[in-house]
């Protein structure tokens, strides 16, 4: 015998509103929008980290030259650089150069082929080869009235370089520099090229003691 089917309840939608009838269209319509919102906000802030972040990552910051190169070495390996103009202010008075600091000379002896350079306060191992060049060709005018300011730079570096001195220099301390170094200092700076004179050239305006005759 067959089973009568069972009574079907039909949903009764009258008297709903529309928006009871759709209110789950509605909440996830919503839902939708707020997180298409989200979405938009986050790419947005992610842009700008990014922009924030960019010299950072890509490395921007110029390279400065190696603090051990010494003025003569970069001269004379690299062209001249060309000078940055500076900004004025219009309106605005100028402001004055700072005085120079005056630094002691060194006192310098001859001694069995050697110059002696004794530190005073202030020096360091550039300062003491100046003056023991200019001990050196101090009873050598005709060798000195052929040097040019620009090879005195290149001497002094020379001799700071290949000769043997503390690490730190006091007030008392000696260095020594032979007469054979020193020659050889001078034979290197008479085969400098124009160009190089030229590169050296901005050394010598820092050097007041180089600039008379």
């Amino acid at each position: 015998m067959e089973a009568m089917p069972g009574p079907k309840f039909k949903e009764n939608t009258e008297g709903k509103s529309w928006f009871s009838r759709n209110s789950q269209k509605i909440v996830l319509s919503l839902i939708v929008i707020l997180l298409a919102v989200g979405a938009y906000y986050f790419y947005k802030n992610y842009q700008q980290r990014q922009e924030l972040l960019k010299p950072a990552i890509e490395g921007t910051e110029e390279l400065s030259p190696s603090p051990t190169a010494s003025p003569a070495e970069i001269a004379i390996s690299s062209p001249s650089p060309t000078p940055t103009p500076q900004p004025t202010v219009q309106g605005a008075q100028q402001a004055q150069p700072a005085a120079p600091t005056v630094i002691s000379a060194p006192a310098a002896r001859e001694e069995d082929s050697n110059v002696v350079v004794t530190a005073v306060k202030g020096n360091g191992v550039t300062h003491l080869a100046r003056q023991a060049l200019k001990e050196y060709l101090k009873d050598k005018s005709d060798l000195a009235g052929q040097l040019r300011a620009e090879q005195k730079i290149y001497i002094e570096d020379y001799l700071q370089k290949h000769v043997t001195h503390p690490p730190v220099l006091k007030v008392g301390s000696e260095i020594s520099f032979s007469d054979s170094l020193i020659n050889d200092a001078i034979n290197q700076s008479q085969k400098l090229t124009d160009k190089q004179i030229n590169n050296l050239h901005k050394y010598v305006l820092l050097v007041p003691s180089l600039q008379t005759p």
